[in-house]
């Protein structure tokens, strides 16, 4: 096993590194904390470590005091106990270099039973730069912590955002003159009707659907069937159906019970509430809550998809309910920001959401604002900023922008693309 490694090693110290775009995340590289990485499935997880690798590298760490080990790799066949086989065989290609300079990633660890004991063995008596990566799919944030016994710094790489689809894309775009206007408007409708994983970013829309298809087809079999042992799948693929059918919605777990029983199909309920737990740790979907200031009244729930593209083709065609479409890519602009501090607002008025960190931030969003709507829209906002005591709100649309000003509010109109990109 000593030799695989060592070539596992000098195979990677030899090859030339491929040239990655730069991802929104920033994980901090000397932190004496190892380092986690978690991630849905194809957001990009290999050629995000490649990029964290050349930031090594330009900031002049010697690429031979780097080791990458991802052990998908057919030729690590071992336990948890052959895993110091690893240091063994690099200290034996490297005998003057200190462990103590290196960098260690370790793609996929979780593989190897036991992984856990090896990492905080290295990690307290030899090594401070230790980068783990694995997959939502095969262990989750709480599990991480918990096997690392508090050791980790924990970051979540989800698929591309808009800033880093035009940088997929090579586009670099003033997007105040009017030519470049109508083409970023135009790559704004391509994100928001399929969102992206990198690896779709080039192909034709049938190889697109058929590759995000099969995707599902993975979350749905793999990462909750086999990982939970789902027994009655068929209750399964229908609660899914159903929820999917309130995106951007409250959703009721008794109404959803009350329709599949009327299929005639058997099942506990409390199975429909661990389906919507699974569905958000594989991130699938988000359950908002209802902004509330005592945590025991926020039982009303809100279902968010982490992907545009399931309401397009798994469930129902939505190309033109463009307006669930922006809110559902809002949401996770927001949560990717925010985090778990994203609620929705509603009493006497209904707002999309309101971020509750160190202060409230009224969000609203609105594909296209006109006489029919206006009214109301810019009354939800102004209830709730008079509520927060607050003198801003955005509204967010497909293109219109503008500054609404009301007694000294105002209510700052500006298209996606220019609120994510700023």
């Amino acid at each position: 096993m000593k030799n695989i490694f060592k070539q596992i090693i000098s195979d990677f110290h030899n090859e030339q590194l491929k040239v990655i775009k730069n991802r929104n995340l920033k994980i901090p590289l000397n932190t004496g904390k190892i380092i986690s990485i978690i991630w849905p499935r194809r957001s990009g997880k290999s050629y995000y470590l490649y990029w964290v690798i050349n930031e090594l590298i330009n900031s002049w760490v010697n690429k031979k005091k780097i080791i990458f080990i991802n052990f998908e790799d057919e030729r690590i066949n071992i336990e948890w106990k052959d895993l110091q086989l690893l240091i063994d065989s690099y200290l034996e290609l490297y005998n003057n270099i200190d462990l103590k300079d290196c960098y260690f990633f370790f793609d996929e660890i979780q593989n190897i039973s036991w992984w856990e004991k090896f990492v905080r063995r290295i990690y307290d008596n030899w090594l401070e730069n230790i980068f783990i990566t694995w997959s939502n799919a095969k262990l989750l944030s709480k599990e991480i912590a918990t096997s690392l016994r508090w050791r980790s710094l924990n970051y979540e790489l989800l698929p591309l955002s808009f800033k880093e689809f035009l940088n997929f894309k090579w586009e670099k775009l003033n997007f105040y003159t009017t030519k470049n206007k109508a083409k970023i408007l135009n790559l704004q409708r391509e994100f928001i009707t399929w969102w992206w994983f990198p690896e779709i970013i080039n192909y034709s829309k049938d190889l697109k659907i058929k590759t995000l298809q099969e995707y599902f087809d993975v979350m749905l079999y793999n990462d909750i069937i086999e990982r939970y042992k789902i027994k009655n799948v068929i209750v399964l693929k229908q609660f899914v159906k159903q929820l999917l059918q309130s995106t951007t919605s409250e959703y009721s777990i008794n109404k959803i019970w009350n329709n599949l029983k009327s299929l005639g199909l058997k099942f506990d309920k409390n199975d429909l509430y661990n389906f919507v737990e699974y569905l958000d740790t594989i991130y699938f979907s988000k359950s908002v809550s209802k902004y509330e200031y005592s945590l025991n009244k926020q039982t009303k729930k809100k279902i968010y998809l982490f992907d545009n593209w399931f309401l397009n083709a798994i469930s129902f065609n939505f190309s033109d309910n463009y307006w669930k479409l922006l809110e559902n890519i809002v949401f996770i602009e927001l949560y990717r920001k925010y985090s778990e501090n994203v609620f929705f607002l509603k009493n006497w008025s209904e707002t999309d959401f309101i971020i509750n960190k160190k202060e409230n931030i009224v969000f609203q969003v609105c594909y296209d604002l006109n006489e029919e709507n206006y009214d109301r829209e810019v009354k939800w906002c102004l209830d709730w900023m008079n509520k927060f005591n607050i003198d801003n709100s955005i509204l967010i649309t497909f293109e219109q922008e503008k500054n609404i000003e009301i007694k000294w509010k105002i209510i700052k109109v500006i298209p996606f693309y220019k609120w994510v990109l700023k």
